[in-house]
This record gives structure tokens, C-alpha cells and sequence, in this order.
């Protein structure tokens, strides 16, 4: 799966972790996608840069990798803030802080981490659990039943 296909789906923003603070991200409910512009494996690290003792062992982060998807994780927003909110959380978490996002934490051990880029869409009426849940049953359907490299299990990382 591309990021051609989120922008198809109308996701917005395409920006790093460092430029949430900056950035107009929305503060509504919604879905958002970290992606990664190409496809070539990477360079995996042990630990990463999210919270001490947050990693995974090298093995299980190769065997999760799915080739051929610029698509890493989906997750969802629905906090008082929404999608600035979360985003922030988990840009604090790769950080290596406390911040109350965990999920998804893969994505911080990977030696690009920094370069990779997140993506939203605001659900308004939707419900941002179901609508998580489809796109990742969608991915799932184009990669022979794997789901993003740092969602663990559907719905979550």
C-alpha cells in the first residue's frame, strides 16, 4: 500500500514528527497513517529512540517488515485535542518521554525514524475506531494478511 492511495483517500499533512509543534495539525477526532517515501528494507535498531525499555528484538522487527508498503502503522485520534494530540504523544514517545502513547512504537527503531512522514484524516461523523479498522482490514487485503509493520495486533500497536 502507497502513500498515493491516502492521499487518494484525502489525508492531509505528510509531515515529520518535528514539525508537529510548528504545523496546523488538526485538533478534531480522526485516523492517521505514518509513512515512509519508498520501499527498500531498513536499518533496524536495538534499542531505538522511543522510551527506555520500550523495544522490540530484532528478529520480531524483521519478520514484521512488509515489503512493497510505504503504509507503517494506522492508529487512531480521539483524545480532547484529537489528532494534534496523539501525533504529539507519539512524536514525544520516539523521543524517548513519558507521554501516554506506546502504540505503534516500532517506528522508533528504525534508523530513518526521523525522516519518516505522518498523515491524518479527520472523520467528523465516523467513527475513528471502525474507520482504523477498515483501512487496516483494507492493508491487510493488499499484503496477503499482514497488517503495517508497527501495528502489533488490529487496532493497535
Amino acid at each position: 500500500m502507497m502513500i498515493e492511495s491516502l492521499k487518494d483517500q484525502d489525508f492531509k499533512g505528510f509531515i515529520r514528527f518535528s514539525e508537529i509543534p510548528s504545523e496546523p495539525v488538526p485538533t478534531e477526532h480522526g485516523v492517521y497513517a505514518v509513512v515512509r517515501e519508498g520501499t527498500l528494507e531498513p536499518q533496524f535498531l536495538t534499542p531505538g529512540s522511543g522510551r527506555k525499555g520500550s523495544h522490540y528484538p530484532l528478529d520480531l522487527l524483521r519478520k514484521a517488515w512488509v515489503l512493497d508498503s510505504e503504509i507503517l502503522y494506522i492508529g487512531r485520534a480521539q483524545c480532547k485535542l484529537g489528532i494534534y494530540e496523539r501525533l504529539n504523544k507519539y512524536r514525544r514517545f520516539g523521543n524517548g518521554k513519558n507521554s501516554g502513547h506506546s502504540g505503534g512504537r516500532a517506528i522508533w527503531q528504525l534508523a530513518d525514524a526521523q525522516e519518516l512522514k505522518i498523515c491524518w484524516l479527520v472523520t467528523g461523523e465516523r467513527d475513528p475506531v471502525e474507520t482504523e479498522s477498515l483501512l487496516i482490514e483494507l492493508f491487510k487485503t493488499k499484503h496477503d494478511g499482514q497488517r503495517p509493520y508497527a501495528n502489533r495486533i488490529d487496532g493497535t500497536g
